[in-house]
């Protein structure tokens, strides 16, 4: 972690066993054995990911659900080790699953029509307000490369700009090389184990342009040294954020590993720095200084030549209830700062999640604490968290915040409900906004912070070949300068490409 504040650097190796993680990865990489053929980036809708959490804990299924995307062979390849026989609800999950992956890989075109108030977007959902269409072609993937194309046309993602914009949203290009994919896409990723709010990275942003390395599986390492480690996925990745300050348009430089040593328990380590952008130093020497945690940031701007950028490091873990005990339990952590070589200044997450019997409701209640307030009873320190002297524009790419959406120095309770069968979802909001949800503003604008209450519906159904999907959120957040009330209203309509070129 590189320290924004305090004038000391901590590399993330030093705090988790990383070094050894990443030797661990590279002796899989050697012992992998036969390749696994190219495969593009796949994530599950909330209703698929209900389903893929069901599988895990009911019936065993080999896989790290806190790390989205995932190649689609992965999610295949896990789901092909279930027995053959299931019961009725893990049968019908399954079934979910599956039309999900096929329904990925064919072409599609959408509609999105909605105003342009702000949402606490939650996993699987678009946090970028206004209208858009989207084409995406059908997938292509032979032994060695896959390819995928999308393109978005639609309102302009970052507040300073209001016209229209494209964009190449969920294309993809991938190579397989002896079990792992070399990617380069554009995308929005999901790392974390919270239903409502990721603090590293959510779908608050519009995609990022990046490339990157995947493990190819997420199955069990073949090694009897590395074994223990259960089913496990790495990645890493640099894309390009777009920001409009000094200095503009930075590197997000992200590596995540997802264990899984028992069945029950899920972890995952987690490192993302800011690096470059205009007027910083880019040189090979400052990459090798930013990925090894070496450098100082003494919170002056003096320091700005010697600093290698900024960094959040943490670790997140996901535990099932006893057995017989449809819950589980799960915690993400982020350092913003160290202490005594140790993190310290953390944003919080925690959740308790429970299913019905039949597999058909999910419930769950998740409580995030962006303030750099952890451990608990200390003190909140403001303007620490998503924030940086180097980066003014602080943990945003397109002004909005790749983190928790609710923003910085917040804190958010989050009820949830969520109806497989019937393809609806509810949220009910409680906390407050510390600086602005969705967006980057000002740290002290009091017409933005202040107590937050709020709901957020949304449901699916099927008109012939269309998929249906209308979306309602309403927040109130009441500011020293009065209430203000955002309120979304929109609905989605996804037709698949070969019904509409049928048409």
């Amino acid at each position: 972690v590189d320290s924004s504040h305090s004038g000391v650097s901590l590399s993330f190796a030093s705090v988790f066993p990383l070094r050894a993680l990443l030797v661990a990865a590279a002796t899989c990489f050697t012992v992998a054995g036969a390749a696994a053929q190219a495969s593009l980036p796949w994530t599950p809708t909330p209703y698929e990911r209900h389903a893929l959490q069901l599988l895990a804990d009911e019936a065993g299924l080999p896989l790290p659900l806190s790390h989205w995307p995932l190649p689609r062979r992965a999610v295949l390849s896990a789901i092909d080790q279930l027995p053959g026989s299931l019961p009725a609800h893990l049968q019908a999950a399954r079934d979910t699953v599956a039309a999900g992956l096929e329904r990925a890989q064919r072409g599609s075109a959408s509609l999105t029509v909605r105003n342009t108030d702000e949402a606490l977007a939650g996993f699987g959902e678009d946090g970028t307000p206004g209208s858009h269409a989207t084409l995406r072609s059908p997938a292509l993937e032979g032994p060695w490369l896959a390819a995928q194309l999308g393109v978005r046309a639609g309102r302009a993602t970052a507040p300073w700009d209001s016209g229209t914009e494209w964009r190449l949203d969920g294309s993809a290009l991938v190579a397989e090389a002896a079990g792992w994919q070399l990617q380069a896409w554009s995308r929005q990723a999901w790392w974390g184990p919270g239903w409502q709010s990721s603090l590293v990275l959510s779908q608050n942003t519009a995609p990022m342009l990046g490339i990157g390395l995947q493990r190819g599986s997420a199955s069990r390492s073949e090694s009897p040294w590395l074994s223990w480690a259960g089913p496990w996925n790495f990645e890493f990745f640099i894309a390009q954020t777009d920001a409009a300050h000094r200095p503009a348009d930075p590197m997000l430089i992200g590596n995540r590993l997802t264990l899984k040593p028992l069945p029950g328990l899920e972890i995952g380590f987690t490192r993302m720095v800011q690096w470059g952008g205009e007027g910083r130093d880019q040189s090979l020497r400052s990459l090798l200084r930013v990925l090894g945690g070496r450098g100082t940031n003494d919170g002056d701007t003096s320091f700005s030549g010697s600093d290698p950028g900024n960094a959040l490091a943490g670790f997140d873990l996901r535990a099932s209830c006893p057995t017989g005990w449809r819950c589980a339990g799960y915690v993400q952590a982020m350092g913003e700062d160290e202490a005594g070589y140790l993190p310290s200044k953390f944003l919080a997450l925690w959740g308790l999640e429970g299913w019905s019997a039949d597999g058909r409701h999910r419930w769950f209640g998740e409580y995030a604490e962006t303030g750099c307030r952890m451990p608990v009873g200390k003190p909140a320190e403001k303007g620490c968290a998503y924030r940086n002297y180097a980066y003014a524009d602080g943990y945003t790419h397109g002004g909005r915040w790749m983190g928790a959406a609710v923003g910085p120095d917040s804190r958010l309770l989050t009820l949830g409900w969520l109806d497989a069968e019937r393809r609806t979802s509810l949220r009910l909001h409680a906390g407050r906004v510390g600086q602005r949800m969705g967006e980057l503003g000002s740290p002290r604008d009091a017409r933005a912070d202040g107590r937050l209450v709020g709901l957020a519906a949304s449901t699916e159904w099927q008109w012939g070949p269309a998929t249906v999907t209308p979306e309602l959120s309403w927040l109130r957040v009441n500011t020293d300068g009065g209430h203000q009330t955002q309120a979304r209203i929109g609905a989605t309509v996804t037709v698949p490409l070969d019904k509409l070129l049928a048409f």
